[in-house]
């Protein structure tokens, strides 16, 4: 119980924040398309990767391109972004397909839930904050526990009467009310929570998201701003060689990333079918626009295919639409948990004061009898 107090407002910012992104994604793109649609219908030419590449380093003469992404949106509408370093910074860019121009920073949407997202993550509106992120962590273990030893202790109701204890009987009141809203969603909630809880702490420990890469069969890789190795330019001209070679694989993919390398790499252009994960990889010379590798998702084992998809597997999205609105319910209990976690402490401690206090008074008018009866015999 007092674990739950002690991470209920944090439990509450993180599932509501959580449950607010869930369809961040299909609430973005609709001011996307609202935005380029009007530049397709009146028949500009849409620019390719070089030109768009081009254009951005005009606009960011200081910074270096790392990620470039491109998601199909709608009637061969894309969504373009990317990835760039400036001043050792990161900075997210989306960019508009037919004009080149930075358009982030005009975008409503994007700008609400890029502070969601640090909200859900950092517990901060300004950008990333150490100590907020640890305590995000913390918060997701405390609702890993509560979780696993709350389901033990509502487990012999649930054996004595299953039926029974997945009802909430409305008519009941005060911390009878509350104990069963609280008990019966978790029972519903229960693995879906989980699901988020431990995915959610791959972003948040470098050892444990090693542990699962471990335990998966997976290379643990991380990319840093501060490297031995010289990272590439990010020439544009690099960037279309690459999209250029694999373009029969990416004609009518769902959506595709490119990752600019260190310097005498070969580029990586990641592809697939959907939004999130299940992504086909391949190594490219952009010198020579030569397919050096390419590794398929078909062919990983489930524990890859599973770290691939730890970000689809955190939201929801690996299920499809059920597993998205599941999971933002789910996400949206968790702020239940913790209002109503925090409305039984008060009640059981207001509960418990009122039977001391009554004991006290109880106490006290004996020992005032005593006293008058002891009086009334020495008289």
């Amino acid at each position: 119980m007092a674990l739950g107090l002690a991470f209920c407002v944090t439990i509450a910012i993180v599932g509501v924040t959580g449950a607010l992104y869930s369809y961040a994604d299909d609430i973005m793109d609709y001011e996307r398309i609202r935005y380029i649609s009007p530049y397709k219908t009146a028949g500009v030419r849409a620019l390719n990767a070089e030109e768009i590449g081009a254009q951005f380093l005009a606009q960011k003469p200081n910074a270096s391109i790392r990620f470039f992404y491109a998601t199909n949106l709608k009637d061969d509408l894309k969504h373009i972004a990317i990835y760039a370093v400036e001043n050792e910074q990161y900075g997210y860019y989306e960019i508009n397909p037919y004009s080149g121009e930075i358009i982030t920073d005009g975008a409503k949407s994007v700008k609400f839930f890029t502070a969601v997202m640090t909200l859900h993550r950092f517990l901060s509106f300004e950008g990333m904050s150490a100590i907020g992120k640890h305590i995000v962590a913390a918060t997701a273990v405390a609702i890993i526990v509560l979780s696993i030893s709350g389901i033990l202790l509502y487990l012999p109701r649930l054996k004595r009467d299953l039926f029974k204890s997945l009802r909430i009987e409305l008519k009941s009141k005060g911390y009878k009310f509350w104990y069963q809203l609280h008990s019966v969603i978790g029972v519903f909630t229960l693995v879906f929570v989980l699901i988020m809880c431990l995915t959610g702490l791959w972003w948040s420990y470098e050892w444990y998201r090693n542990f699962l890469n471990q335990l998966a069969g997976v290379e643990s890789v991380a990319y840093a701003l501060n490297e031995d190795k010289e990272m590439a330019s990010g020439d544009p001209r690099e960037l279309q060689k690459t999209i250029d070679a694999a373009k029969d694989m990416i004609n009518n993919c769902a959506a595709y990333y490119i990752r600019v390398p260190f310097k005498n790499e070969p580029y990586e252009l990641s592809y697939s079918n959907v939004r999130y994960g299940a992504y086909n990889i391949l190594k490219i010379d952009a010198q020579n626009g030569a397919i050096i590798s390419q590794e398929l998702y078909k062919d990983k084992t489930i524990g890859q295919k599973l770290i691939q998809n730890i970000y689809a597997l955190h939201s929801g999205q690996f299920f499809g639409e059920i597993g998205k609105a599941l999971w933002c319910v789910s996400s949206l209990s968790m702020a239940l948990f913790g209002i109503s976690g925090a409305i039984m402490f008060y009640k059981r401690t207001k509960r418990k004061r009122s039977a001391a206090k009554a004991q006290s008074v109880e106490r006290a008018a004996t020992l005032a009898s005593l006293r008058e009866g002891a009086k009334n015999e020495y008289n």
